[in-house]
């Protein structure tokens, strides 16, 4: 008898020992697995998908940064990303060349209970185009597969202090879209950013009459060849998209004012795939030169005014002396 008591007694440890770990880490796993993800099924937003062996990415098109000073992106999401079984991530990147090298701004983990708002400072990439981009990844380990419910995205926007550069709520797409519905995204390496916004230097402050050179540069995220479309501001003819020119290489153009005023010389860059910069600016104040002849005109008329009494005096006298006259 009392070796069947001590064989029940043994029999029972060995279930608990093989039965509680499991009941815990699925309870674990339960408590982990409560997101809300019927909540997104009300929301238009996009979702990255799940399952083993993802790299999934959606970019947005090229934001130009080129004329603000402060600026940072503020993304509305939700996710359920856990590293339990697998090494699943979440990367916010940013890139300003096109997507040839990526920056992460921030790695994405965890589990949101409700949608949350992430705020990241952009004020390294002012005067830039940029393109952002959102990857998803799972990597199992050996023997397991991944468990996360994946990342869902509902509002995007990029300011400048309190105006909006960028917006995208997903208002016309579908509930709960998958990335790969996401109009924005783009296969890596057909991704085209636009030229920044020329750079116009050379004299604001000129004459009539007078050649004056402007150098204009504008650096293409690709390095492919830009084109300049140039307005002079004069009511002269514009100068339509010269080029083609190498990327960051500065060109000088020749230009001449005939009248007196203030002019606004205007540039933009495009790229070989019609990629169209924003345009930029220069003022230019024109004034009429010193006219030497009126000058020395004036200066006649007065002394002609001061020696008249003499040389009447001298005509009284009979002496033929001729004053010259400045017609």
């Amino acid at each position: 008898m009392r070796k069947k008591i001590v064989g029940i007694i043994i029999c029972t440890l060995l279930i608990a020992a093989i039965f509680l770990p499991n009941v815990g880490s699925m309870e674990a796993a339960n408590q982990l697995n409560q997101n809300p993800r019927l909540e997104t099924f009300q929301e238009k937003c996009v979702w990255s998908g799940e399952g083993d062996n993802l790299d999934n990415w959606a970019i947005t098109p090229s934001i130009d940064l080129s004329d603000v000073t402060s600026v940072h992106l503020e993304i509305t999401t939700l996710f359920e990303i856990l590293p339990l079984d697998s090494p699943d991530y979440g990367y916010i990147k940013i890139s300003d060349n096109g997507g040839s090298d990526w920056t992460i701004l921030e790695t994405i983990q965890g589990y949101t209970p409700e949608w949350k708002t992430i705020r990241i400072d952009l004020q390294n990439w002012t005067d830039k185009n940029v393109l952002i981009a959102f990857e998803f990844t799972t990597e199992p380990d050996s023997g397991g597969s991944s468990i996360s419910d994946g990342w869902w995205i509902r509002e995007i926007v990029v300011f400048e202090s309190h105006e909006t550069i960028y917006f995208e709520d997903f208002s016309e797409y579908n509930i709960n879209d998958p990335w790969n519905d996401w109009t924005i995204v783009l296969h890596m390496g057909l991704v085209n950013a636009p030229p920044s916004a020329p750079s116009i230097s050379g004299e604001t402050n000129g004459k009539v009459g007078k050649n004056y050179n402007y150098t204009f540069t504008s650096t293409e995220p690709d390095l492919e060849n830009v084109f300049y479309y140039i307005k002079w501001g004069d009511g002269t003819a514009d100068v339509e998209w010269d080029g083609p020119h190498i990327t960051g290489s500065p060109i000088t153009m020749e230009h001449t004012y005939s009248s007196q005023g203030t002019y606004t010389i205007e540039a933009k860059a495009k790229d070989p795939q019609q990629e169209e910069s924003k345009w930029s600016s220069l003022k230019v104040t024109i004034k009429k030169n010193k006219n030497k002849q009126s000058a020395n005109s004036l200066f006649l008329q007065l002394l002609e005014r001061l020696l008249k009494p003499i040389f009447s005096l001298l005509s009284i006298l009979n002496w033929d002396i001729e004053f010259p006259v400045n017609s």
